[in-house]
């Protein structure tokens, strides 16, 4: 017979709504006491030289130092929750930087619309495609560990992907597209806008296939199946 005075447990939650939980960390809340404690600056100014101003700015310091990492932490804390959460429910989710803006897909018919836009972007140079079971927002963070950059010719609708893979040791592999049926008509594709450095002109694929790659990459978040690859080489080849 159990203890009247004790608890009895309750019915254990799923993992994945603890999480959406810890999701909602109070960083809103954080960032109203570090604006409100960088405005007392103002106030100590108008008390500048009495015996008390040097101990107050020290002390006024350090709380937005400790805000500031308190932040960081929250933010870490509610990122991994995100994560934690998509993985228990099987979602992933794509990221694009695309002509200078960032684009997050959870959904099937996002991430098809997220593909779009790096065929297609808004400025010339270089897309990038993510997929991790959270938005990569960023980019100074450690992130996913794959990456596909697009570059395309959108009036010939040609382009190249360049699959990049890290290691958990930190060693890089990075291949580009092959096309069986290359053409020497091929344009020579720059690694980024104004960048002289190339893309062979056997990496060059028509939409349709890149399309294919992208769909494929924001499913799996692997090297896709669906196109034909090879190292990584540079020069107008």
């Amino acid at each position: 017979m159990s203890n009247p005075g004790q608890d009895e447990p309750g019915p254990l939650e799923p993992p994945a709504v603890v999480f959406a939980r810890l999701t909602d960390v109070p960083v809103d809340a954080l960032d109203k006491l570090i604006e409100a404690t960088q405005e007392v600056y103002d106030d100590l100014n108008k008390v500048l030289g009495h015996p008390y101003w040097g101990d107050l700015v020290f002390h006024q310091g350090a709380a937005i130092k400790a805000l500031k990492e308190a932040r960081i932490c929250l933010e870490g804390l509610r990122s991994e929750a995100v994560g934690a959460r998509n993985t228990e429910l099987g979602i992933t989710v794509a990221t694009a930087v695309a002509g200078g803006e960032r684009y997050y897909a959870p959904t099937d018919d996002d991430k098809a619309a997220l593909v779009d836009k790096v065929l297609r972007p808004q400025r010339p140079g270089a897309s990038h495609l993510y997929v991790w079971d959270r938005p990569h927002e960023d980019p100074d963070a450690a992130g996913p560990y794959q990456q596909i950059r697009i570059v395309t010719d959108m009036e010939a609708e040609v382009g190249v992907l360049n699959f990049t893979e890290e290691s958990e040791d930190g060693e890089l592999q990075s291949w580009h597209t092959l096309n069986p049926e290359s053409s020497a008509e091929a344009p020579a594709l720059p690694f980024d806008a104004g960048s002289t450095l190339k893309f062979p002109r056997d990496a060059v694929l028509p939409f349709r296939d890149l399309r294919a790659a992208l769909d494929e990459f924001t499913r799996t978040g692997e090297r896709p199946a669906a196109v034909h690859w090879q190292t990584a080489r540079w020069g107008d080849l």
